[in-house]
């Protein structure tokens, strides 16, 4: 229902795309109503309080937010443009800096000129020639248990450092496999695209997005073999050229508060980091407050 419901409403962050409801469905649980002509999605997550996204659709959308508080106290991963047109007096409103979307240019990261992109353009080199005979391709029907066996590798280097390592819940190793599989088990239905990179005949890496935003492909995964250097690099470069070269923009989503990852995102030189905020009603100011 969500995927259909949303899906021709083209909202323009992560969290609003019908294939991520879908997939994170069974950590994030997702429940859709609607208010007035806004459709509003509840997310009661197994790793905090609940919240209502930002609503879409309808116009009287201070009205909206007003109905969604009165049911639980906050909004969250609302975009800037819902956030300026609330009233400061009446709502508080605080930026989500972990929750902020990555956006480029899909030419940009096909082509990686200039000199910031030096030390990626070095590692696809050392990929290229330490596996000339790689190949990458598209992931259909047949690679798909291919997929998920390298995902469980993966997990197996990773094992026991999710929590230790100070990673959020949303990165914990079972909800990435069960969001995995959502997505494998609804690949055609969810219109997911992606791709494979083939080494000595193995699949070592492979990337999945969704491409039903508006000119946007919007990367859900991303997963390689390590211990191959430059295959990540490699990997996104080759799906900005031959995956995605119909979409304008690439959004890589969020870092999650993960240091490594910001640094990474970051290194691509996003076009925009798409700004997300959590929405309250603004608590009365006891009395003598405001003479203070």
């Amino acid at each position: 229902m969500l995927v259909e419901r949303l899906g021709p409403l083209r909202p323009a962050i992560c969290d609003l795309s019908p294939a991520n409801l879908f997939i994170w469905r069974d950590c994030e649980i997702p429940s859709i109503t609607q208010v007035g002509e806004s459709l509003c999605i509840l997310v009661e997550s197994h790793s905090e309080p609940p919240y209502f996204l930002e609503p879409v659709g309808g116009d009287r959308r201070a009205d909206v937010v007003r109905a969604c508080l009165t049911r639980h106290n906050r909004l969250s991963r609302c975009g800037r443009t819902l956030a300026e047109a609330l009233s400061p007096q009446e709502f508080d409103v605080r930026p989500l800096r972990d929750h902020f979307d990555y956006v480029y240019r899909t030419v940009s990261l096909a082509e990686l000129k200039g000199k910031r992109f030096d030390g990626k353009r070095n590692q696809i080199r050392r990929f290229i020639g330490s596996f000339p005979d790689h190949d990458f391709r598209p992931l259909d029907q047949s690679r798909l248990a291919e997929a998920m066996a390298l995902f469980e590798r993966w997990t197996e280097r990773r094992a026991g450092m999710t929590l230790s390592a100070g990673l959020p819940p949303q990165l914990a190793l079972d909800c990435q496999r069960r969001a995995l599989e959502r997505a494998l088990e609804g690949f055609e239905r969810l219109g997911l695209v992606g791709g494979a990179m083939i080494v000595r005949g193995e699949l070592q890496a492979f990337i999945i997005a969704s491409t039903d935003q508006a000119e946007t492909a919007v990367v859900h995964f991303q997963y390689a073999n390590a211990e191959i250097p430059g295959i990540y690099q490699a990997l996104l470069r080759e799906a900005c050229r031959r995956l995605f070269d119909g979409c304008a923009y690439v959004n890589l989503e969020e870092d999650l508060g993960v240091p490594g990852l910001r640094k990474t995102k970051l290194s691509y030189g996003p076009l925009r980091i798409e700004e997300k905020y959590e929405i309250r009603i603004r608590a009365a100011a006891s009395p003598g407050e405001s003479d203070a």
